[in-house]
C-alpha cells in the first residue's frame, strides 16, 4: 500500500513479500494534483509472518525495510479515500479504519465489528461519496440469492442504514453463488460488478458479462443487465477493476480468463456511460486478442486523456489459480479511446501488482516484484511507449 498525504489526500499501495522474495504490490488513486510541501508515502508489505505499514518520504528515491518497521496490519482487503485506509481483518472480523497524519504516521481511529452487520465479513468496499461508504458482505455460506450491505458514515465510523440484497439465485443448482464484487452510484442506481462460482463443481459459471443494478439509497428492485460481448465476471472485489474517466463514464475489467472468473476467452472492458444503467452495446475492448497470447486482464486504473494502465496474467504460462504466485503477470498500456493495447517492456511479475495500482501527478505506480528478487516501485508515464517507465524505491 502505498499512500501520500498533503492536507486531505491520501493515496495507497498494497505489497506482498515472504521471506526475501516479495510476490503481491497494490495501491490505490485519488485525485491527480500536484503535490505543494512536505508530502509522505506509505508502503504496506505482507510477509510470511506479520503485514506491516510503514512510511517513506519519496516513490522514486531510496529503499525501505519493513524488519521491525511500521504499523502491524492483517487484512485482506484494502480501501483508501483521502487520508484514510480501510482494512478488513478477516480472523478478527473487523473492519478498521487508519487515520495517516501529516508526519506519515499512520493510527487506528475506529472499527467496526462485522458480526451484527453482516454474519461473515465485508467482501466488497464502495466510496459513494466523501461522507459515505457502501459495504456488501458474504452472507453464511449457500447464501440462496440473499447478501449484506451497509452504509458506513466516514466523519463518526457509524453504520446509518443496513439490510440485504436480492442476488440471482436458481433453486435447482443451489451450489452456484454469487460473489460481489466493486460497485458505484449514479444517477439514483447501485451497479454491482461480481461473479458466479459453482462451489460443487470448483469452477465459475459465467453467461455473457452480467451486472446488476438496484435503486439507490434503498438498495432493492434488483435488476440484472447483460452483454455479450465476451464471457467472464466483472468488477473483482479485492483488486482494481473498476474506474472512471473525466466525463464519468464507468470502465469494468472483464476477466474471462481460465483461471480467473472465466472459461478462457477473451479478456477486455466494458462501459457503462454516466448516468445510464445498462452496458454500451457499441464498447469491448478486447485485451486478449491484439496481445496474441491467452492474456487475462485482471485490472485497470485511468490516467487522463483516455490512457489507462492494467495488468494481464499469461494464463499459457499456468497450470492452476495457484500459479498467479508466479511471473506470469505484465503490465499493459490500453488506449480506451482508440482501443488499443500496449504490452509494456516490464519485467513479469506474480499477479497481485493488480490489487489497487496509484495514479499520482498524471504518472501510474505499481510494484515489479519478481520471485526471488528485488522488488521496486516503477512509474509509468502515459505519454510514453513500451518502454516509458523507470525503476522507483527498492
Amino acid at each position: 500500500m502505498i499512500t501520500r498525504f498533503r492536507k486531505t489526500s491520501f493515496l495507497s499501495v498494497l505489497l506482498l513479500s515472504v521471506g526475501l522474495a516479495v510476490y503481491l504490490f497494490s495501491c490505490k488513486k485519488e485525485e491527480n494534483v500536484t503535490a505543494e510541501g512536505p508530502q509522505h508515502f506509505t508502503i504496506a508489505s505482507w510477509t510470511q509472518d506479520l503485514q506491516y505499514v510503514a512510511a517513506t518520504p519519496s516513490l522514486m528515491e531510496g529503499s525501505l525495510s519493513f524488519k521491525g518497521k511500521g504499523l502491524e496490519a492483517n487484512g485482506s482487503r484494502y480501501l483508501w479515500h483521502k487520508q484514510y485506509v480501510y482494512l478488513m481483518n478477516l480472523p478478527e472480523k473487523k473492519f478498521i479504519q487508519y487515520e495517516m497524519g501529516k508526519d506519515g504516521s499512520i493510527q487506528q481511529k475506529a472499527y467496526l465489528l462485522t458480526d451484527g452487520i453482516v454474519p461473515n465479513y465485508f467482501q466488497s468496499l464502495n466510496i459513494v461519496d466523501d461522507n459515505t461508504l457502501l459495504v456488501l458482505g458474504a452472507m453464511d455460506s449457500g447464501n440462496n440469492g440473499k447478501i449484506g450491505w451497509a452504509l458506513i458514515n466516514i466523519a463518526d465510523f457509524r453504520v446509518t442504514s443496513k439490510g440485504t440484497l436480492q442476488v440471482p439465485f436458481d433453486a435447482s443448482k443451489p451450489g452456484v453463488e454469487f460473489f460481489p464484487g466493486k460497485g458505484y452510484v449514479d444517477n439514483g442506481k447501485f451497479i454491482l460488478g461480481g461473479y458466479f462460482y459453482d462451489n460443487a463443481g470448483k469452477s465459475f459459471v459465467v453467461d455473457g458479462v452480467r451486472a446488476l443494478v438496484y435503486d439507490y439509497p434503498s438498495m432493492n428492485n434488483m435488476k440484472v443487465i447483460q452483454t455479450k460481448a465476451t464471457a467472464g465476471g466483472i468488477g473483482y472485489d479485492y483488486l482494481s477493476t473498476l474506474d472512471k474517466d473525466e466525463d464519468g463514464n464507468h470502465y469494468f475489467v472483464v476477466s474471462a480468463g481460465k483461471f480467473w472468473t472465466g472459461l478462457g476467452g477473451k479478456s477486455g472492458i466494458v462501459r457503462i456511460k454516466k448516468g445510464e444503467s445498462d452496458f454500451d452495446k457499441d464498447y469491448f475492448f478486447d485485451v486478449t486478442t491484439p496481445l496474441g497470447k491467452q492474456a487475462c486482464l485482471m485490472g485497470l486504473n485511468y490516467v487522463s486523456n483516455g490512457i489507462a494502465f492494467g495488468t494481464v496474467q499469461f494464463e499459457e504460462m499456468m497450470t492452476s489459480i495457484r500459479d498467479r504466485y508466479k511471473n506470469i503477470a505484465q503490465v499493459v498500456k490500453l488506449d480506451l479511446k482508440n482501443q488499443k493495447v500496449t504490452l509494456m517492456n516490464s519485467p513479469l511479475s506474480p499477479v497481485g501488482m493488480v490489487r489497487s495500482p496509484l495514479v499520482y501527478n498524471g504518472k501510474y505506480y505499481t510494484s515489479i516484484a519478481p520471485i526471488n528478487a528485488e522488488a521496486f516501485i516503477y512509474e509509468f508515464d502515459p505519454a510514453g511507449d513500451a518502454n516509458g517507465f523507470k525503476k522507483g524505491i527498492s
